[in-house]
């Protein structure tokens, strides 16, 4: 099972509803290069940022999004660690 949990068991709906929010907002979005994509890397905190008119999702249900979908820390230059996102055109 994923961390994040959207089965019945654990009675939620509103766990169901952090992955479906996360899902959409990581749809035009990959965790490798790809053609017609830029990279657009991110901190957990950017990113709860511009899901909090939506939703209050916590760093620990973004943090294991990103892990459940692959997606790799990296160190801007910086030294900022954020996500290595890409983000389609």
């Amino acid at each position: 099972m994923s961390r994040i949990e959207v089965s019945n068991q654990d009675g939620t709906k509103e766990a169901a509803f952090v992955k479906q929010l996360l899902d959409s907002y990581f749809t035009f979005r990959d965790n490798l290069p790809r053609e017609g994509y830029i990279q657009e890397n991110k901190t957990s905190q950017q990113i709860q940022d511009e899901l909090e008119p939506m939703y209050s999702v916590t760093t620990g249900e973004i943090v294991g999004y990103m892990l459940d979908n692959d997606y790799h820390p990296t160190t801007e230059q910086d030294g900022t660690v954020v996500w290595a996102i890409w983000r389609q055109v």
